[in-house]
């Protein structure tokens, strides 16, 4: 057998345990040194982001106030006067930069917020707004996982399983009979009424979900025309001072406020047999009649 040298003869003698001891210490100590470098330096983002994210009402560039008049709108150029402007939305989430859906946790405050939807709420009472409330509410108040996001998605409306309740005794925010249709046609995910030049009496827009179909007392299986709607604001920052904008302006821009057409609600109030919902619903991105949704179209929430 060949015999060992030196350096082979010390790390196997006795006198090399300090040695093995020492390695056996330090091992540790390297892998929570790779450890600690594989996270490169990302700990910060492991803390919750806090949101509150505020959304801005607008007449093109002006705000939106009950109590104001509006000119210019539509095709025609009416005046506007406002009477109400309310929303549902819920399914909200932050885009990191990689593209990924990141969901947010919205934050259950016993008056706007619950188990994920949010009410928003610009009317005040005053003016011509005498159908709503004092109490106003501009904003979405949440948690996410710390991160980098570049992007905002949302759904305007009220889900599926949450539409058709008895409002008599759900919880806020599902409490406002102000905005409920009935139990087979659910709520008015959104609500914005005014009067104009040609319609003194009052323009309504009341989106909400059509052709509901029932299967025995107060059981809903479908609805035909859901008529939520997808948003999408790419470049949000949630960590910036940014706003989400609601231009009434532009989602009345392709529509005649002065005329109604013969034998249906005042406005629209999302009857697909109703032409004067067209070219709302094409600015929502919906889709009426033989028109396809087209997401793309939306032009009433945009990024300030």
């Amino acid at each position: 057998m060949a015999s060992l040298s030196a350096s082979e003869q010390t790390e196997a003698s006795p006198g090399a345990m300090p040695m093995k001891r020492s390695l056996a210490h330090a091992l540790p100590l390297a892998l929570t040194a790779l450890i600690t470098a594989g996270c490169g330096g990302e700990e910060h983002h492991h803390e919750p982001l806090n949101l509150a994210i505020s959304f801005k009402p607008r007449m093109g560039t002006q705000a939106f106030s009950c109590g104001q008049t509006y000119t210019g709108l539509g095709t025609t150029g009416t005046s506007y006067e406002p009477k109400d402007f309310r929303l549902y939305l819920h399914n909200v989430r932050l885009l990191s930069t990689e593209g990924a859906e990141v969901p947010v946790t919205l934050t259950d405050d016993g008056a706007w917020q619950k188990d994920g939807l949010v009410l928003l709420d610009f009317e005040d009472k005053t003016g011509l707004c005498t159908n709503g409330t004092e109490a106003m509410n501009d904003r979405l108040v949440g948690t996410a996982p710390g991160g980098h996001y570049s992007g905002l998605r949302f759904t305007v409306g009220v889900p599926f399983e949450k539409n058709h309740q008895d409002v008599s005794t759900a919880g806020a925010p599902m409490n406002v009979s102000t905005l409920f249709w009935s139990w087979a046609g659910g709520y008015k995910f959104i609500r914005m009424d005014g009067r104009t030049s040609g319609l003194p009496n009052g323009h309504n827009l009341h989106l909400g979900s059509t052709e509901c179909q029932t299967s025995g007392p107060n059981q809903v299986t479908s609805c035909q025309n859901a008529n939520r709607f997808e948003v999408e604001l790419a470049g949000f920052d949630p960590e910036k001072p940014e706003a989400v904008v609601l231009d009434v302006a532009a989602l009345f821009a392709g529509s005649n406020l002065d005329v109604n057409q013969a034998q249906t609600a005042p406005g629209c109030m999302s009857d697909p047999r109703d032409e004067d919902c067209a070219p709302i619903f094409q600015r929502l991105g919906l889709g009426f009649g033989g028109a396809q949704a087209n997401p793309a179209s939306q032009a009433f929430v945009r990024k300030e």
